[in-house]
């Protein structure tokens, strides 16, 4: 027996409507997925993974210092007045190299490569990087404060030492060029025949601050980032790949072969989250991301904060500081007790960088109240100072990145030292840095043309299919209904 017409095209748009919901809700989501697995993954060959090992355009490293407008009052123990001077525009161009895939645990095992190029035409008006600026001498006054924790009874030779590697200095403010801090280095003369300056620069030969570069004559020369420029980092990182499980992707498991750190204590020591350069695939509101730093030596979390959007894709943006380690059950172990925290707002930088400073937000945001009383010409604004990270939360690729932190000393108050007698004893700025991504229209074409264009048509085209599907199989049954009450 033959099927009634109209009732065959409500069977066959009943089909259209069904191939809509099972294609478009099921089906496609599932392909969808199971493709995005693949291409996340640190494979050899996909764009990721050739985007992740060299980023094929500039970061944004933009520098501010601080220069004391009072210096001669603060050696005197006033409240320090600063200025902000910058930026200081870097483009930043990074890669990894001495890459190695693991194929029977999954990993990778690279090296970091960082290369800077000053822009003087994307800097602050009219800076051209030879302004010279007066700032807390961090040699002289980091030496100070890192005996004064370990071994206070040597402070008589370290005054000694700095009037001997400084030829008795007046004061303990730096005159220094912008381009000579940050990247041309200071020469400190250790060509010293006596006992406590050479002292002094024979144990800076057997442990190495950060920052140091040894030159031939006994010269020692000192700036903030010329020795990661055009160098090879020595450290080794290991990370997943995320062929076996995507959501591990890029998930920091050792530094040169060790499984966790030794400077912390307890759970403070593990790498947790991923390197910082890729995450993993569809991410959540709920979720809680997070983020290995190997230049702060901690995981932070950042955490979601609002829907944003950027060049017409959506994205969820999320919002990180350093935190509070003293009520943070979390973070206390960033001390070395929990009584021994610093301040909300800061992080004591000493056991990480082999240097006695502390990191904080710039200008002090979300930090103790008490450190923006003890120093003047700063403005916390969480627009221009905070850090927030916009992800495209189906792919887990950062659109958008403002990544600042602050590097403070404090200026410690002694007797064993005369220039210290007087000092303020206040924790105070030095500079801050602002690393910045965002892709360019090209990658924001190409994430558009592989994901959401594919991902809109199919959108569009499941509802035509369940509507039109729908309503045929409502018009065949009318229609089938009629004939039979004509009959």
């Amino acid at each position: 027996m033959l099927m009634p017409k109209p009732l065959k095209y409500a069977t066959i748009s009943g089909g259209v409507a069904l191939f809509g919901l099972l294609f478009g809700w099921v089906l496609f989501p599932t392909i969808l997925k199971s493709q995005l697995k693949k291409e996340m993954a640190l494979s050899k060959k996909t764009d990721v993974r050739k985007m992740w090992e060299k980023i094929p355009f500039a970061l944004d490293f933009k520098v501010y210092l601080f220069n004391y407008t009072n210096y001669e009052e603060v050696q005197k123990g006033a409240i320090p007045i600063v200025k902000e001077i910058g930026p200081y525009y870097f483009e930043e161009w990074k890669e990894k190299v001495e890459v190695e895939d693991h194929d029977e645990d999954d990993t990778i095992t690279y090296k970091k490569l960082d290369v800077f190029y000053f822009r003087e035409d994307l800097s602050g008006p009219g800076l051209t990087g030879e302004e010279v600026i007066v700032m807390p001498h961090m040699f002289m006054v980091g030496m100070a404060v890192a005996v004064s924790r370990d071994k206070p009874v040597m402070l008589n030779v370290v005054g000694k030492a700095l009037n001997g590697l400084f030829d008795t200095p007046k004061d303990l403010f730096l005159r220094v060029k912008a381009l000579d801090i940050l990247f041309r280095g200071i020469i400190i003369n250790c060509a010293r025949t006596e006992f406590a300056p050479k002292a002094v620069c024979t144990q800076l030969k057997k442990e190495p601050v950060s920052g140091l570069v040894f030159e031939p004559n006994n010269q020692i020369r000192f700036s903030l980032f010329g020795t990661r420029n055009n160098t090879i980092d020595p450290h080794v990182v290991t990370v997943k790949r995320g062929k076996k499980n995507v959501m591990e992707v890029g998930s920091v498991i050792a530094v040169d072969g060790n499984p966790e750190q030794t400077i912390w204590r307890e759970h403070c020591n593990n790498y947790e989250g991923t390197d910082g350069t890729v995450f993993p695939p569809f991410l959540k509101e709920t979720d809680r991301l997070q983020s290995f730093s190997g230049d702060l030596c901690r995981t932070f979390r950042p955490w979601y904060q609002k829907k944003t959007s950027y060049r017409g894709i959506k994205t969820n943006r999320y919002i990180a500081n350093i935190g509070d380690l003293a009520n943070d059950p979390e973070l206390q172990c960033l001390c070395d007790a929990p009584d021994k925290c610093p301040p909300k707002g800061l992080m004591d930088m000493n056991k990480c960088i082999k240097a006695p400073m502390y990191a904080s937000m710039p200008h002090f945001l979300d930090s103790d109240p008490a450190l923006l009383e003890n120093v003047k010409g700063l403005s916390p604004d969480v627009e221009q100072h905070g850090i927030e990270i916009d992800f495209e939360p189906i792919t887990g690729t950062p659109m958008v990145a403002k990544q600042r932190v602050q590097f403070n000393i404090q200026l410690i108050q002694t007797d064993k030292i005369e220039l210290f007698k007087q000092f303020p004893n206040t924790i105070a700025p030095l500079f801050w840095i602002e690393e910045g991504l965002a892709l360019n229209k090209t990658f924001v074409n190409m994430l558009k043309h592989q994901l959401f264009i594919p991902k809109r048509v199919v959108g569009v085209l499941r509802w035509w299919m369940v509507s039109f599907g729908s309503l045929g199989v409502l018009i065949g049954i009318v229609f089938h209904f009629r004939s039979k009450t004509r009959l």
